[in-house]
């Protein structure tokens, strides 16, 4: 990495990954139905997470005293259970800007580990959103079609979602840590683990 890049701002955000099956699950949804839906974008495979907290744009000097206060978080923190819900979308019913998948947070692990993060991010001047925190694992951005999008005709991305999102055979996964990532437009896959930061009481 020249001196020009390494002076340049990152684009960070701090995310829970999604296990190795999950992803090739939803690959393989991608695969067999990727034509049908004339999204604009679809996600990589290496790509799919659950974001905690967006930090935007910011100097890289920054990252090790951010990294330092998401280890400390990490230290404190316990695994918690995530499940995999059902298809949503945000924007215009007919022409979604973001098709996800639902996450199920069995015990408010998740909710939790946000408060944790942006708490500590605060200390640092990032801001909490304002917004309500939605947890959601993004399938295609910026949908194209000719025809409406219609997501009750989705076929279910993972053969569990099909019945009930509380189903006892959803597919669930244990967290037992969280990354930092850096945003690198245009690449595929689009974002570089900056550092991981593993729950102590795992």
């Amino acid at each position: 990495m020249d001196k020009e890049n390494k002076e340049r701002p990152l684009r960070l955000f701090i995310a829970v990954r999604l296990p190795e099956e999950l992803k090739s699950a939803l690959e393989r949804w991608r695969e067999a139905h990727q034509h049908l839906y004339p999204f604009k974008k679809w996600t990589h495979r290496e790509d799919y997470h659950i974001t905690v907290q967006f930090l935007g744009d910011v100097e890289p000097e920054r990252v090790p005293v951010i990294a330092e206060k998401l280890k400390n978080v990490a230290s404190r923190f316990h695994p918690f259970e995530l499940g995999f819900g059902k298809a949503g979308a945000f924007g215009m019913e007919a022409s979604p800007r973001v098709f996800w998948a639902g996450v199920i947070d069995y015990r408010n692990g998740l909710s939790e580990l946000q408060e944790k993060v942006t708490g500590a991010m605060e200390t640092l001047g990032f801001a909490k959103e304002s917004r309500t925190y939605r947890p959601h694992i993004t399938i295609a951005r910026k949908y194209a079609g000719n025809q409406g999008f219609q997501l009750a005709s989705i076929p279910p991305l993972l053969p569990q979602t099909a019945v009930s999102e509380q189903a006892d055979n959803q597919a669930a996964w244990t967290v037992d840590e969280f990354v930092l990532f850096s945003t690198h437009l245009h690449e595929k896959p689009m974002y570089e683990i900056l550092e991981s930061f593993r729950m102590e009481n795992s």
